[in-house]
């Protein structure tokens, strides 16, 4: 029997686009859950530890983020990681994978070529590993297609490779980057499971025998709003030569990411927004908000979504229409410039419409905040 832990797509070094400042939380939550997939590795047992790629961003990561990554893994020497390279941390004269701190781990294999390499399970099992690191991210050749077939002898085979299944749709992820693999190769050469990298979210499929034989572990802390099932790692349990493999999920991500959908509907308060913000527990939320809402709430619904709870929010409100106020504006200016500012504001609001009226309505808003915060 073999047990052990799968894990992809740690991209280090990512800047979180999109995030603002947030953003260097999630680069910096990526290296500390490190620690989480190791702990689960020796909780588990686990026999070694897979990595199938992309562990880093890119070859030119900060030294002190490579420095940091190493001191995590050496702190564990009991769990044996063997690791490949994807499309962003590709092997050559220049890569991370050649920095002397990732070098000198000791319980770190990093496999720069597709040389099978034997291990021998806690239980004394057999196990070949087949590594198929990426040389090149234009590749249109399948790794696989040159392995030839496996026949005879009681050691469990596992393939470790990186990129895209040719029989699913994984839909604009990095459509540029051509790195087929086609799961047929899995039967026809005899692997008993195939672990795979490059999609950021756990999926699972079947080979022709009906077993779970290839799994994609995603990216242990998920790093954008359209991820789905991000942030596990997959701890894969095989009995013995041929047999099915057991495959679980474990959560290791410490980071939440959820979306959210309101619509107003005769609405007369910002009551049921409240209730919802006050009621999500995500560190990152995305926020899609439709219907109608009288035009006096717009100041009030801009600070309710400036709330410091959340790390990120990302806000679609396009499908939000504001109403006109039939008793007029409740501001009242005793200053005659202040007033006078304050009617061409409403009279622009008034006379535009699409993203003009937006940032009309935008620039109203901020005028009567600023007005009533300084006792004007």
């Amino acid at each position: 029997m073999v047990k052990f832990l799968q894990t992809s797509d740690w991209q280090i070094g990512m800047k979180g686009s999109g995030l603002g400042v947030a953003g260097s939380l999630v680069a910096e939550q990526r290296i500390q859950t490190l620690e989480r997939i190791l702990q689960v590795a020796e909780a588990e047992s686990a026999d070694f530890v897979v990595a199938c790629g992309d562990l880093f961003e890119h070859n030119q990561v900060a030294d002190d983020q490579v420095t940091g990554v190493a001191r995590i893994l050496r702190a564990h020497p009991s769990v044996e990681i063997h690791a490949i390279p994807g499309n962003h941390d590709l092997p050559g004269p220049g890569s991370v994978w050649n920095r002397a701190a990732l070098r000198g781990v000791p319980n770190l294999r990093i496999h720069l070529s597709p040389d099978p390499c034997a291990v021998l399970g806690k239980d004394g099992s057999p196990v070949i590993l087949h590594p198929l690191p990426v040389r090149s991210r234009y590749s249109y050749s399948d790794p696989l297609a040159q392995i030839v077939r496996i026949d005879g002898g009681p050691e469990i085979n596992v393939g470790l490779g990186h990129g895209h299944l040719t029989t699913i749709s994984f839909g604009a992820h990095e459509g540029d980057i051509k790195l087929p693999i086609d799961p047929a190769h899995v039967d026809r050469i005899g692997l008993d499971y195939l672990a795979l990298g490059h999609w950021h979210g756990t999926k699972v499929l079947k080979a022709t025998d009906g077993a779970p034989r290839i799994a994609y572990s995603g990216t242990h802390e998920q790093t954008a709003y359209a991820e789905t099932n991000a942030g596990n790692v997959l701890v894969v349990t095989i009995p013995a030569r041929g047999a099915g493999p057991d495959i679980r999920a474990v959560r290791v991500g410490v980071l939440r990411w959820e979306e959210r959908q309101l619509a107003f509907a005769g609405d007369q308060s910002l009551e049921r927004l409240a209730e919802l913000l006050a009621n999500c527990e995500a560190d990152f939320l995305e926020l899609s908000v439709a219907g109608e809402l009288p035009g006096h709430l717009f100041t009030a619904y801009r600070q309710l979504l400036e709330s410091d709870r959340f790390k990120h929010v990302r806000l679609h409100d396009e499908s939000l229409s504001w109403l006109p106020d039939k008793d007029g504006t409740t501001l009242e200016l005793s200053d005659a410039s202040l007033r006078m500012v304050h009617e061409q504001l409403n009279t622009a609001l008034a006379g535009s419409s699409g993203a003009e009226a937006a940032i009309a309505r935008e620039a109203l808003a901020l005028f009567e905040r600023y007005v009533r915060e300084a006792g004007l």
